[in-house]
């Protein structure tokens, strides 16, 4: 156990990490070079769930992208197509759930896994399930796919379904920003049980410091135990006697550090830093519309459409059809926009008469 100097009687120990929570952590043990790091190895998705703004980042993320209906149309006069895989993609699960949990693979690990359980008669997917992360694992270098821990088959391969994010993962790389909030978090948690301490010594001027760290504690432990057992302490002459005054309670839960870590996450997920809980002032919405448009088009679009770019391959859909995101519900209406008369857009063919897909 390393003890303060007089010179830094709190610093060591408001920022000591158990030897738990380094190994949890996956990082540096080496305090000397843990900060100066070059690159923070990716940190578990547990582990991120852990931290507050995660949490908040994914479901608005996954939920807003998730929850939106997903629909075919016909790419040449718009009418929606019917497509059972859209409907529900899963058996016993619904559609949101699926979709949601597929948003949320490629928000934190980059890249989202279908398998086909069911074809249609017309040859593209009916049924799928969503492949857990770590179940997939991709060998670039030879070119092979690994499912479970074993090569895939050519029948494996044309069930699979791969989506890609056009993001970087936020595991990786938020990994820092998040091992910080988890750091912090601990720290505060410490300072909540009392350090740094209320009470400290310092040697006596012109006493020799030099005490090995075991006699330092064993006195530190005798100290304890006598104040335990009795009102009145007596303190060595080589000793001087400080109180850890000075500390008021937002010092002591490092409220400006945490906040800054949770901004530096809510930019790493593109989202704005109002929807996290850190005040910034810095945004202004004429209506729910706005907002709504805004996010949208900065936070989950890029997901959106990457899932609506592999759906309109021709081993899911049919050509002449496109998959799209039904964003009318979330955006509500744009209280700015000219009240235009509803039109009835009746479900198109996208495939010859009597031969639609199954519902």
């Amino acid at each position: 156990m390393a003890v303060a100097t007089e010179a830094e009687p709190y610093a060591r120990q408001v920022f000591a990490i158990e030897p738990h929570m380094v190994s949890a952590l996956g990082i540096n043990a080496d305090p000397a070079t843990a900060a100066t790091t070059a690159t923070a190895p990716p940190i578990s998705r547990a582990l991120a769930m852990q931290v507050p703004a995660v949490k908040r980042v994914r479901d608005l993320t996954c939920n807003a992208a998730g929850t939106a209906p997903l629909r075919l149309r016909n790419a040449a006069t718009g009418a929606i197509v019917p497509w059972s895989l859209f409907d529900q993609p899963e058996k016993g699960r619904a559609r949101s759930v699926t979709m949601t949990r597929t948003y949320e693979d490629l928000v934190f690990d980059g890249v989202a896994w279908w398998y086909t359980t069911e074809f249609g008669w017309h040859g593209y997917p009916t049924y799928v399930i969503r492949m857990k992360p770590g179940r997939i694992r991709v060998d670039d270098d030879r070119g092979v796919v690994y499912i479970d821990g074993k090569e895939a088959t050519p029948d494996d391969l044309n069930r699979l379904i791969r989506f890609e994010s056009p993001n970087d993962p936020l595991l990786v790389a938020g990994a820092r920003a998040i091992r910080t909030c988890l750091m912090l978090d601990h720290a505060a948690a410490m300072l909540a049980d009392g350090v740094p301490p209320t009470e400290y010594f310092t040697p006596s001027e012109g006493m020799d410091p030099s005490t090995t760290d075991d006699e330092i504690v064993a006195m530190l432990n005798n100290y304890i135990e006598q104040r335990r057992a009795r009102k009145v302490g007596y303190i060595p002459t080589a000793l001087d006697y400080h109180t850890g005054q000075g500390f008021n309670a937002e010092q002591l839960q490092l409220a400006e550090s945490r906040q800054h870590a949770v901004l530096e996450i809510a930019r790493l997920a593109s989202v704005d830093p109002e929807e996290v809980g850190v005040s910034t002032t810095s945004r202004t919405y004429s209506n729910m519309f706005e907002r709504r448009r805004q996010f949208t088009d900065f936070t989950t679009g890029p997901y959106q459409v990457a899932v609506e770019g592999r759906l309109v391959m021709p081993d899911v859909t049919p050509r002449g059809t496109e998959p799209f995101t039904d964003l009318t519900a979330f955006l509500g209406t744009d209280p700015a926009a000219p009240a235009t008369p509803a039109r009835d857009a009746a479900p198109a063919r996208a495939l010859p008469a009597g031969q639609e897909s199954r519902a």
